[in-house]
C-alpha cells in the first residue's frame, strides 16, 4: 500500500493536480468572505448601476460570508472531484499501467484503495488551507468564529466532496473512456441534487450536510442531521465497493 500511496502522489504531485486542488479550494475559501464584505461598496462605484441599488441591498454580516464560503467550497470542490479523479482507473487500464502493476503481488482492493486515499489527502489539504485562510478572513472582516464549530463545517465538507471522489472512482473502473467517467459523475450529481429538493427526502440527502455545517459554524440551532452524514458514508462505501467487485471481474 505505501508503494503505491507513493506513486499515486508522485504522479498528481508531476500532473499538478495537487497545486490545482489545493490553488481553486484556497482561492474561492478566500474569496467567500471577501466577496461578501466588498460587493455592495463595488456596486456602488460602478458605473451604470441603477441609483439606489446598493443601498438595498442586505447588510453584509458574518451568516452571509459563511454561506459564501460554503456554497464556493461545495460547488468547486464537487468539479475537482469529478474532474480530477475521472481518469484514474480508466486511464490506467487504456495505457495498460494497470495491468503491470496488478501483475504484481497486489490486490486490487489496495489499487482502488491507494487511489481514494491519494484524493482524500489531496482534498484534505486543500480544505485545510482554504479553512485557514477562509477563518482569518471571517474574523478580520467580521467576527471571530468558535474554531470547533468552523472545524466541523470543514469536516462536513471534506465528507461531502469524499463522496463525489468515490462516485467518481466508480464511473472510472466502468467507463471505457475519462470523458465517459467524467459524464456519469455528474449525471449522479446531478440525480442526487434533484432528489435533495424534494422536502420529504432533504433531510436525508448528502446535501443536509450543508445546512448542518452552516449550523455548527454559527452556533445556530438546527437539527442534527446524523441520517444525512450516515447516507453519505454509506454511499461512499458503497460505490467503493461495487468499483472493487467491478474491477475483480474486469479483464485488463
Amino acid at each position: 500500500m505505501q508503494t503505491l500511496l507513493r506513486k499515486e502522489l508522485r504522479e498528481q504531485w508531476r500532473t499538478h493536480r495537487i497545486l490545482v486542488v489545493a490553488a481553486v479550494l484556497s482561492l474561492f475559501g478566500l474569496l467567500g468572505p471577501l466577496s461578501v464584505k466588498y460587493l455592495p461598496l463595488i456596486m456602488a462605484r460602478m458605473p451604470g448601476v441603477p441609483e439606489g441599488l446598493a443601498e438595498v441591498m442586505p447588510e453584509p454580516d458574518v451568516a452571509m460570508a459563511v454561506d459564501e464560503y460554503v456554497q464556493n467550497l461545495a460547488g468547486f470542490g464537487v468539479i475537482l472531484a469529478i474532474l480530477i479523479p475521472m481518469a484514474a482507473v480508466v486511464g490506467e487500464k487504456n495505457s495498460g499501467t494497470a495491468a503491470m502493476i496488478l501483475s504484481k503481488p497486489v490486490s486490487r482492493a489496495v489499487f482502488l484503495g491507494s487511489k481514494f486515499i491519494t484524493y482524500g489527502l489531496i482534498f484534505f489539504a486543500g480544505i485545510l488551507l482554504a479553512g485557514l485562510g477562509g477563518y482569518y478572513y471571517l474574523g478580520i472582516l467580521f467576527e471571530w468564529l468558535k474554531p470547533e464549530g468552523f472545524l466541523a463545517l470543514n469536516g462536513l465538507l471534506m465528507i461531502y466532496l469524499m463522496m463525489f471522489v468515490a462516485i467518481t472512482l466508480f464511473a472510472s473502473t466502468v467507463s471505457r473512456s475519462q470523458f465517459a467517467a467524467a459524464g456519469i459523475s455528474f449525471s449522479l450529481l446531478i440525480f442526487i441534487s434533484l432528489l435533495g429538493t424534494i422536502p420529504s427526502l432533504s433531510p436525508y440527502f448528502p446535501t443536509s450536510l450543508i445546512d448542518w455545517g452552516c449550523a455548527l459554524a454559527l452556533r445556530l440551532d438546527a437539527e442534527p442531521a446524523w441520517t444525512a452524514l450516515a447516507v453519505t458514508v454509506a454511499v461512499t462505501a458503497l460505490t467503493w465497493l461495487a468499483a472493487w467487485l467491478i474491477l475483480q471481474r474486469q479483464e485488463l
